[in-house]
């Protein structure tokens, strides 16, 4: 009896150090507009900054089947929190001959070199579908 309900709470606590560690994450997306909360714009688009893009772009493909080609990183936003580094960047890519922008967002540990891909948004156009990917 005593080994199975050490079992089930080892799993539990297990469960809630995820739940977590993912909350704390996606904390880090609570506001991405200007300076605030720490956001900074992208003011030089670096190497690091396209890798990411690309990233975002093939992680996107993987998880939706899609075969969208990178262009470029138009524009993003960074910021640095708990050691977790978040950008959010709106990338140009060509769907077949079609271009379009999506609002990408993506966090990684340096030090883990683990990435995740949270959100991949096409842009709102003129008839205002999609997402909002102007940085106030």
């Amino acid at each position: 009896m005593a080994i199975k309900f050490n079992l089930i709470l080892g799993t539990l606590l297990v469960v809630v150090a995820i739940l977590l560690h993912v909350s704390d994450a996606r904390r880090g997306w609570k506001k991405v507009s200007g300076i605030q909360d720490g956001w900074k714009p992208i003011t030089n688009i670096t190497q690091e900054v396209i890798e990411i893009g690309m990233f975002a772009v093939d992680e996107h493909n993987k998880e939706a089947k899609t075969k969208l080609k990178f262009q470029e990183v138009i524009k993003g936003e960074s910021k640095v929190d708990k050691g977790i580094n978040y950008y959010c960047l709106v990338i140009s890519i060509k769907d077949g001959d079609l271009p379009h922008n999506y609002l990408a967002k993506v966090w990684f540990k340096t030090e883990e070199k683990s990435k995740n891909l949270t959100s991949f948004e096409e842009c709102k156009e003129e008839n205002g579908e999609g997402t909002n990917c102007n940085f106030t």
